[in-house]
């Protein structure tokens, strides 16, 4: 998209997103809001996403003024998105406790381990449970802080810093992960088959780790046949309950395969390389143009094109094998 497309994207899209802040509709700015990640103006995004969740929040607390005021301490909001959405910006809790003393987050409990590991002296609750806000002078949405540390492409990019999963030293990291199905009504046509999915995994050679939820309904016995490898189940993983475990997996591979879902993000955030297989138009919130993120510097997104799925995966995976350096 040139300059001249990008401002009127941009323009069309403030529109909205000041309309709705003066009609106070919060569900149709947090919309807006994901329109304007698809259009990388990362700045509107963010702002209209932060305004949303502070004004439904029942804190009281003033909203953090960023890093240039002193505060004692900061309550960070529970995400009002999806959890993909809350792994693409987890890493500004980092660039907040550099500039805060006391720093408490407030969400999902399956990430609490990943927060914690990853930005020592930080704090985490359940969003439903009663905080202690004794030393906590402000509050801020997870977007409040990326609007202050990632404000555009270059600062995200710049400012990338990884998620650290649990890990062992003797643990080095071997072959390439694959999630290839989704239970969501949504992708259930905008998925390659498992049938596709065979034709490039017959032409891997090295190990390969499912990182898949569900693996019965996913048909991982027909991918195994099919494809005439050894697919490692992630069946001693519980994804769905056992984020950190789940991350251990992502990072014990040297490379991921996968369609948009939370594996991608996961290992995004990880900064494990990874392809993620894209059909055509706009997808949750990756850019609707271009093959990377700067919210992931290790990712790249593979769009269908004219392509048929099959070839749109062998493209994945040469791309994914540019991604993985050399051992």
């Amino acid at each position: 998209m040139d300059n001249k497309a990008s401002n009127a994207t941009r323009q069309v899209i403030s529109e909205q997103a000041e309309t709705a802040i003066a009609a106070q509709k919060w569900s149709r700015l947090r919309t807006i809001g994901n329109r304007f990640e698809r259009a990388r103006c990362y700045r509107d995004c963010w702002f209209a996403l932060a305004r949303a969740s502070e004004a439904t929040t029942d804190h009281q607390l003033p909203i953090w003024p960023g890093p240039d005021e002193s505060c004692e301490g900061v309550l960070v909001l529970p995400t009002t998105r999806d959890l993909g959405d809350e792994l693409r910006i987890l890493r500004f809790i980092g660039d907040l406790k550099a500039h805060v003393a006391q720093v408490v987050v407030l969400t999902d409990p399956r990430l609490h381990p990943l927060i914690e590991r990853s930005f020592p002296g930080v704090v985490c609750c359940r969003p439903d449970g009663r905080q202690n806000q004794v030393g906590l002078s402000h509050m801020a949405a997870q977007e409040r802080l990326a609007y202050w540390f990632g404000a555009d492409e270059q600062q995200l990019q710049h400012g990338f810093r990884t998620l650290k999963a649990p890990t062992t030293p003797e643990e080095e990291p071997k072959g390439i992960g694959i999630s290839w199905f989704s239970k969501s009504r949504n992708k259930k046509d905008r998925m390659p088959a498992v049938e596709d999915w065979a034709s490039v995994l017959r032409t891997i050679r090295q190990p390969i780790q499912s990182l898949q939820y569900l693996e019965k309904p996913a048909r991982i016995k027909a991918l195994r046949e099919l494809s005439g490898q050894r697919i490692r189940s992630s069946q001693s993983i519980d994804q769905m309950v056992d984020l950190d475990g789940f991350a251990r997996q992502v990072a014990g591979v040297r490379g991921v395969l996968t369609i948009s879902n939370t594996t991608a993000h996961l290992a995004g955030a990880l900064g494990i390389p990874c392809a993620v297989i894209l059909d055509n138009g706009s997808i949750t919130n990756w850019p609707d143009l271009g093959e990377t993120t700067p919210l992931y510097p290790s990712t790249r997104l593979i769009r269908r094109g004219s392509d048929d799925w099959a070839t749109t995966l062998r493209r994945g995976w040469r791309t994914l094998r540019g991604l993985i350096p050399p051992k």
